[in-house]
């Protein structure tokens, strides 16, 4: 049960995390005046042309979600139980492995 709590509340925490401006995007314009640009992940992903890795995060937190409801519902299948801890590992991997990719990208202007 309380995997399934901290399950769920991790998954919410990935997606605001993504939606945070972490970046900091500088540049020099043809003027000279240089200019700052905050970007979130997801900013960044769609700048890679990455945001497949998004999808992935978002299928992978779903099943997460939906088998951690489901024990909390009360389902006592250990089949429920292992898909859980497997997505809630992989949301993880995909979450980290998105912020490295956000981290090495940077835009052209």
């Amino acid at each position: 049960m309380v995997l399934s709590i901290i399950s769920i509340i991790v998954n919410v925490l990935i997606f605001v995390v993504m939606n945070l401006n972490l970046y900091t995007d500088r540049a020099v314009m043809s003027d000279g005046l240089e200019r700052e640009w905050q970007r979130s992940p997801l900013e960044s992903l769609n700048t890679a042309d990455k945001t497949w890795l998004f999808y992935i995060q978002i299928i992978v937190s779903a099943i997460s979600i939906i088998t951690s409801i489901l024990l909390l519902a009360g389902v006592k299948n250990n089949v429920v139980k292992t898909i859980q801890m497997i997505s809630t590992a992989a949301s993880v991997i995909v979450f980290v492995i998105i912020m490295v990719v956000a981290t090495t990208t940077h835009p052209k202007y």
